[in-house]
């Protein structure tokens, strides 16, 4: 079976960092974003480091095997000092890559050591991500890793977006809060996001303060929730304020990767019951700035990559099913998804697993009702 996505990660055999940095992408993307029931989306991941003979190359990567691929280089000293054997076997793979037109994507790090880009990339006018950089920039080796992987996550769902028709149309990242107890988070992931002296371009979009006098600040909330990805900043009052609720529904209405994060610290007197179904990630604000920001952006982002890489799985199965009548669920259905439409597709897609009995007979009730004969069915089984 074709995979629809997988990443190969490209490092000399002797590095025992670049062998730490492939086991951690191995582990991010082999359970992204949504885990239920033990089950979570799983993108594969394949390294090619060893030569199968003392002084050849690795084996070639086989880009057959997935609709898409992402070939990650991971280039250090080591690396540089077998720097015509890897630039030949790179050269050849990005010749193959081309002859496969924008299906894949190429995605080199630079050394941290700052040897120069292998020369193909040189004459090819390649950028590396600056890790050299980073080894001043972030404290910790945690925060480099996490930078490795928001720079990775960012760089797939562009590409992805290009792939599929999308580009020209930027995705920005919709930070929704409350005033009175969200706005201190928010503007520290906004302010944090746009600082120049991080290198992943992110855009984001933080209140009606961004508008110009005279702009239709609903129109524009609208607007910018429906082609981004949203992360709500959870706080105590979050679930009471209108507005709150208003773009966190919008996101859900419009199918669009949303987040959680939880910077609750005391009683929250109700809970939105359509905020519910949605991943949340805990925050623990005392820490500096990078070590919860970014590994927030990397869930964010990695959540918007599984949400992106779903529907296009289930819009190409449906394709060739001939199904024309259907609904497209990045997350388990519930009662939201039903009662708030004007007519209900015959066919509704969710992620696998199956969902509980619990949850499937209230649907089924509620489809009983509103459109008898609609089928719910995950990914697995409409293939």
């Amino acid at each position: 079976m074709i995979d629809y996505l997988r990443i190969h990660v490209l490092w000399a055999t002797e590095s025992k960092l670049r062998a730490h940095s492939s086991q951690l992408i191995s582990t991010h993307f082999d359970g992204i974003g949504m885990e239920r029931d033990g089950v979570a989306y799983r993108i594969p991941v394949r390294f090619r480091s060893e030569s199968w003979s003392v002084s050849g190359p690795p084996l070639d990567v086989d880009l057959s095997a997935a609709t898409h691929n992402a070939v990650v280089l991971l280039h250090d000293d080591f690396m540089h000092e077998e720097a015509a054997l890897w630039g030949r076997y790179v050269a050849n793979l990005q010749a193959d890559m081309a002859a496969r037109g924008n299906a894949d994507v190429y995605i080199p790090f630079g050394s941290p050591t700052r040897d120069p880009p292998l020369q193909t990339d040189i004459e090819g006018h390649i950028q590396y991500a600056r890790r050299d950089i980073w080894q001043t920039a972030l404290t910790t080796p945690s925060s480099r890793d996490t930078r490795l992987l928001l720079h990775l996550v960012f760089t797939l769902r562009q590409h992805l977006r290009s792939a599929l028709g999308s580009i020209g149309r930027d995705e920005p990242l919709f930070v929704s809060h409350a005033k009175s107890d969200g706005d201190s988070t928010a503007r520290a992931i906004v302010d944090y996001v746009n600082n120049s002296g991080h290198d992943v371009p992110l855009e984001t979009f933080y209140d009606a303060m961004e508008l110009s006098p005279g702009d239709d600040f609903k129109a524009k909330f609208d607007e910018t929730i429906g082609r981004g990805t949203l992360l709500a900043i959870v706080s105590d009052v979050y679930d009471s304020r209108p507005w709150c609720v208003y773009e966190l529904t919008s996101a859900k209405r419009a199918r669009r990767p949303i987040v959680l994060a939880d910077v609750g610290r005391g009683r929250i007197s109700r809970t939105y019951p359509y905020g519910a179904n949605l991943p949340k990630v805990r925050l623990s604000l005392d820490r500096p700035l990078e070590e919860w920001i970014e590994p927030l952006l990397v869930e964010t982002l990695s959540e918007g990559l599984r949400c992106d890489l779903f529907e296009a799985q289930a819009q190409r199965l449906l394709d060739r099913a001939g199904i024309l009548d259907a609904l497209v669920l990045p997350r388990p259905p519930e009662l939201f998804d039903i009662i708030d439409r004007a007519a209900i597709a015959f066919t509704i897609v969710y992620p696998d697993p199956p969902l509980a009995r619990i949850e499937s007979d209230l649907l089924r009730k509620c489809l009983n009702l509103v459109a008898p004969g609609a089928k719910l069915v995950t990914l697995s089984e409409l293939g």
